[in-house]
């Protein structure tokens, strides 16, 4: 493994505690400022993102559930289960390539720094879907890391997996508020996931999905690699000492993180109205296009809709993760992901903590007291 280079910034004056600032394309923004300063500026932008969480609909993807297509993309995805194409895309990587390091902000004990891998995704013997490989926007994964200087390895290290159609870092940082974890103490790395932010291809019109995907393979694809980044990311934290590495993901970053918290050891793991069951998503979106009962909604049966999905469900297993280290939030009026979704979770994990937030699919942005204990789990507190 070659050693990280990384380019030692200058110091500068600035405000908001900064005392430098890097590359004009590699600074803090506005909104991510405002999670160091709060105000009320922050809580009138983070009402506005809410209500645009409530909003978004899976609709998009129904028009891609017809029987044929969906036969077809299963048909293939047996075949690949079969060679053992498909399990090779869920093995931990050994050694990963050191990252670029791009300043972004600057504290007197600390910074924000922009990290960039180069992907060794998907594995050099696995070929058979090509036109992965052709989105090269997608090869290379980013996080901004809020890291201490000191006490690495006594400080919590948050891990942010951000929902679908983010991965901005102005949106994750509404999401996730690493101004103020950072404050806390905490270290805090926001993740972009595969086909979002900086990894989307931008010849792709914007209402197209590309990760999750009604193709299964795709899917399965997309879902490897988003978990081959995050133990990538894991292994280069604990080369610089993080030892407490714990994530919080939502909705669509709550299922990955619920699977990487079920493939291996976290340190917490906090599910905000997370994603449980692809395949009762999928079948749920059959049935409102197609109606209770039809032909189409017999031919894609739940069953076999869990079936297509099934290689990366996060609760095949008992996880790794101590089920008392997780805690679900979920909306009391999430229109997105519906209450059986949690069922499924309260089933097979029935020791971990489970909150309910007023609001809806944003409930997870709502400051009040459901934030505050989940704040102090991630702190170890009253744990």
């Amino acid at each position: 493994m070659s050693k990280t280079k990384e380019r030692k910034p200058s110091a500068r004056g600035g405000s908001d505690f900064c005392f430098l600032n890097g590359r004009d394309d590699a600074r803090l923004s506005d909104v991510e400022r405002l999670t160091l300063l709060g105000g009320g500026g922050l809580d009138r932008v983070l009402e506005r993102m809410a209500k645009a969480l409530d909003s978004v609909s899976l609709e998009v993807f129904s028009s891609s559930l017809e029987p044929s297509v969906v036969r077809d993309h299963a048909a293939r995805l047996e075949a690949l289960r079969a060679s053992g194409a498909v399990a090779q895309l869920f093995r931990k990587p050994e050694r990963h390539q050191a990252p670029s390091i791009v300043p972004v902000h600057g504290f007197p004990f600390g910074s924000v720094v922009d990290l960039a891998f180069p992907s060794q995704f998907p594995p050099s013997s696995w070929c058979h879907e090509p036109s992965y490989l052709e989105a090269t926007e997608n090869a290379t994964s980013y996080v901004r890391l809020w890291e201490h200087n000191d006490d690495k390895g006594e400080r919590p290290t948050i891990v942010a997996i951000h929902g679908w159609t983010m991965g901005d870092q102005r949106v994750n940082s509404l999401a996730f508020m690493p101004g103020l974890f950072y404050s806390l103490g905490c270290n805090v790395a926001l993740v972009e996931l595969p086909f979002h932010g900086r990894r989307r291809p931008p010849s792709i019109p914007e209402h197209h999905p590309l990760f999750p995907d009604v193709d299964p393979v795709r899917t399965a694809i997309a879902m490897g690699h988003a978990l081959f980044d995050l133990r990538v990311l894991r292994l280069f934290l604990e080369e610089r000492g993080h030892r407490r590495v714990s994530c919080v993901g939502m909705s669509l970053g709550a299922y990955i993180g619920a699977l990487w918290g079920s493939l291996d050891t976290l340190h917490r793991c906090v599910l905000l109205v997370p994603l449980v069951s692809m395949g009762d998503m999928a079948a749920e979106l059959v049935r409102r296009r197609f109606g209770e009962g039809s032909k189409e909604s017999e031919d894609l049966s739940g069953e076999f809709l869990r079936g297509l999905f099934a290689d990366h469900y996060p609760l095949k297993g008992q996880p790794c993760t101590p089920q008392e280290q997780v805690m679900v939030i979920r909306g009391k009026g999430d229109q997105l992901v519906s209450r059986g979704q949690i069922a499924l979770l309260r089933r097979e994990w029935p020791r971990a903590k489970y909150l309910w937030s007023d609001g809806g699919h944003g409930a997870g942005m709502k400051r009040g007291e459901t934030f505050s204990r989940m704040t102090e789990f991630l702190l170890g507190k009253g744990a």
